[in-house]
């Protein structure tokens, strides 16, 4: 009898870990938010249903007998999964390591508190009226976050009061929770890590340099992932080993963004998953030479795992997107993009004659480029790309 599963999201950067499930002979219950998500078909029983209604879910995994609870490359389902796994008595995501890394104000006094952090400077209010009562105490320029949230929706830099206001307004739905972080912009070098926490200790994947928008959405540009920096890299495992031995999460997929300043390491955001855009199932299985989403699936189910060492091929990851509202009528340059011998892939997100609009939120995005290739070979086409390649926009 096969052993039966449930998976929570079902998108297109779901669908490797969802293929690997299948190669192990699993049954797979596929539960999706949307109606017709992109890897439906990819399961053997699909329940369309929101992630609120836990106790519907929580009979169905009950009905099927399903053993395991996972999800791909998305925090939207954790919050629900360690939930059902402490209800349902399974192993993997635990519910106080999900409310730790998912609670922005209460993830930062943990950095303070328990890690001594004196960066970044933080204060934390209940709504925008608090803000408003206590203006005194902001000193700009500050970054506005939601206390809950993920892909960097309803962040903000703002200048000064005034335009902070107004931010608020425009990004306001997505301050649901109404509890609001305001955090001290650092100008500085932002890497990510992508790794895992086994048998108590950080098993290091790959670091990422990162190129960030301008103010005042602060947007992944471009990355430079597999990035080679054995300095910060030993720094970075140094932290992640001390985080893990103080939160005491273990057997867990890592996705941490970082500032490195004057060699500190300065917390962005940590979370409990793989990066998305195919960076966790596709480009960190090339980098450690096995299937990223086989080691995440043998965590949450407590087997035991050898970990490859990682090599040293590098991908640069470029976001298209643009600065005026108009209509999207390509890529500049394709014909020699995707010439390029490091040339690997080219998703666009936007139909040819599409609204486009200026860069507030992930979805805004019209595509991306990925480069593949060792250092010697690689470099010369980065800059191409940076300098050479884009989205042609026109105006309405």
């Amino acid at each position: 009898m096969l052993e039966t599963v449930a998976v929570f999201g079902l998108g297109k950067y779901q669908l490797d870990g969802i293929k690997q499930l299948q190669q192990n002979n699993f049954k797979i219950i596929g539960f999706d938010e949307q109606k017709y998500p992109y890897s439906r078909k990819s399961v053997d029983i699909f329940y369309h249903i929101p992630f609120t209604n836990r106790a519907k879910i929580q009979n169905i995994c009950l009905k099927h007998k399903v053993r395991n609870l996972l999800s791909f490359n998305t925090e939207a389902p954790l919050n629900l999964i360690s939930k059902l796994n402490e209800n349902l008595n399974l192993s993997g995501y635990r519910n106080k390591d999900i409310e730790l890394i998912t609670d922005k104000i209460k993830l930062r006094n943990f950095f303070k508190s328990k890690m001594n952090l004196e960066k970044p400077k933080f204060l934390s209010f209940k709504n925008f009226n608090e803000i408003c009562n206590k203006k005194k105490l902001l000193k700009f320029p500050i970054v506005c976050k939601p206390n809950f949230g993920s892909g960097s929706r309803g962040v903000f830099l703002a200048k000064n009061f005034s335009e902070l206001e107004k931010l608020f307004q425009v990004n306001k739905k997505f301050y649901f929770t109404q509890k609001i972080l305001l955090e001290e912009f650092i100008n500085s070098n932002e890497y990510a890590v992508e790794g895992w926490i086994y048998k108590k200790q950080f098993i290091f994947g790959c670091l990422s340099k990162k190129v960030r928008t301008k103010p005042p959405y602060l947007l992944d540009k471009n990355l430079i992932i597999n990035y080679q920096n054995l300095r910060i890299k030993n720094k970075i495992i140094n932290f992640l080993n001390l985080f893990v031995k103080k939160s005491k999460i273990d057997n867990m997929p890592v996705h941490f963004e970082f500032f490195e300043k004057k060699g500190n390491i300065i917390p962005v955001d940590i979370s409990l998953r793989g990066a998305g855009f195919g960076v966790y199932s596709n480009i960190l299985s090339k980098i450690v030479r096995q299937s990223s989403d086989k080691i995440l699936i043998n965590l949450l189910m407590n087997k035991k795992i050898v970990f490859n060492k990682p090599n040293k091929k590098i991908f640069f990851l470029n976001f298209f997107s643009t600065e005026n509202k108009g209509l999207f009528k390509g890529i500049k340059n394709i014909k020699k993009l995707t010439s390029l011998n490091t040339f690997s892939e080219l998703d666009l997100y936007k139909k040819k004659n599409s609204k486009v609009f200026p860069l507030k939120k992930g979805g805004d995005r019209i595509g991306h480029v990925l480069l593949e290739g060792y250092l010697n070979s690689i470099i010369k086409d980065i800059e191409f790309v940076k300098n050479n390649v884009e989205a042609k926009v026109i105006n309405e």
